[in-house]
Protein backbone atom coordinates (compact mmCIF):
# COMPACT_ATOMS: atom_id res chain seq x y z
CA UNK A 1 0.00 0.00 0.00
CA UNK A 2 2.77 2.71 0.90
CA UNK A 3 4.42 2.00 -2.74
CA UNK A 4 0.61 2.55 -4.33
CA UNK A 5 -1.52 5.13 -2.52
CA UNK A 6 1.61 6.81 -0.57
CA UNK A 7 3.06 9.30 -3.88
CA UNK A 8 -0.44 9.88 -5.24
CA UNK A 9 -2.05 10.93 -1.60
CA UNK A 10 0.89 13.52 -0.75
CA UNK A 11 0.89 14.53 -4.51
CA UNK A 12 -2.71 15.44 -4.10
CA UNK A 13 -2.96 13.28 -7.50
CA UNK A 14 -6.46 12.71 -7.28
CA UNK A 15 -6.91 10.58 -10.29
CA UNK A 16 -3.84 8.59 -9.56
CA UNK A 17 -5.25 7.87 -5.82
CA UNK A 18 -8.72 6.59 -7.33
CA UNK A 19 -6.81 3.96 -9.68
CA UNK A 20 -4.95 2.78 -7.03
CA UNK A 21 -7.60 2.33 -4.89
CA UNK A 22 -10.00 0.72 -7.82
CA UNK A 23 -6.93 -1.60 -8.34
CA UNK A 24 -6.95 -2.31 -4.87
CA UNK A 25 -10.28 -3.15 -4.37
CA UNK A 26 -9.87 -5.88 -6.85
CA UNK A 27 -7.50 -8.42 -5.12
CA UNK A 28 -9.68 -8.44 -1.35
CA UNK A 29 -8.98 -11.57 0.20
CA UNK A 30 -11.23 -13.64 1.21
CA UNK A 31 -12.86 -13.07 4.11
CA UNK A 32 -12.36 -9.56 4.22
CA UNK A 33 -15.89 -8.98 2.85
CA UNK A 34 -15.60 -5.00 3.73
CA UNK A 35 -12.27 -3.94 1.66
CA UNK A 36 -13.30 -4.08 -2.20
CA UNK A 37 -16.77 -1.63 -1.06
CA UNK A 38 -14.15 0.37 1.38
CA UNK A 39 -11.73 0.64 -1.64
CA UNK A 40 -14.49 1.61 -3.88
CA UNK A 41 -15.91 4.27 -1.60
CA UNK A 42 -12.38 6.15 -1.71
CA UNK A 43 -12.02 5.70 -5.15
CA UNK A 44 -15.05 7.81 -5.68
CA UNK A 45 -14.14 9.86 -2.93
CA UNK A 46 -10.86 10.78 -4.74
CA UNK A 47 -12.53 11.22 -8.10
CA UNK A 48 -14.72 14.37 -6.06
CA UNK A 49 -10.84 15.71 -4.66
CA UNK A 50 -12.39 15.38 -1.29
CA UNK A 51 -9.12 14.39 1.02
CA UNK A 52 -10.91 14.09 4.24
CA UNK A 53 -13.29 11.07 2.53
CA UNK A 54 -10.46 9.33 1.25
CA UNK A 55 -8.79 9.33 4.32
CA UNK A 56 -11.48 8.19 6.22
CA UNK A 57 -12.25 5.43 3.63
CA UNK A 58 -8.19 4.25 4.40
CA UNK A 59 -8.75 4.60 8.10
CA UNK A 60 -11.99 2.39 8.07
CA UNK A 61 -10.09 -0.32 6.28
CA UNK A 62 -7.38 -0.26 8.47
CA UNK A 63 -9.11 -0.45 11.47
CA UNK A 64 -10.84 -3.75 10.25
CA UNK A 65 -8.06 -5.40 8.00
CA UNK A 66 -4.26 -3.80 8.68
CA UNK A 67 -3.86 -6.32 11.32
CA UNK A 68 -5.44 -9.08 10.32
CA UNK A 69 -3.43 -8.61 6.97
CA UNK A 70 -0.60 -8.33 8.29
CA UNK A 71 -0.67 -11.89 10.67
CA UNK A 72 -2.46 -13.54 7.53
CA UNK A 73 -1.11 -12.11 4.66
CA UNK A 74 1.82 -10.40 5.04
CA UNK A 75 3.86 -12.34 2.97
CA UNK A 76 1.05 -12.41 -0.31
CA UNK A 77 2.69 -10.52 -3.17
CA UNK A 78 0.20 -7.48 -4.38
CA UNK A 79 -1.03 -7.81 -7.81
Amino acid sequence: MKHNMTPPMQAKDYQGLADSLMKASTFAPAGYTNWASIAKDGASAARAADLDAVKAACRGCHDQYKSKYRTEMRTRPVP
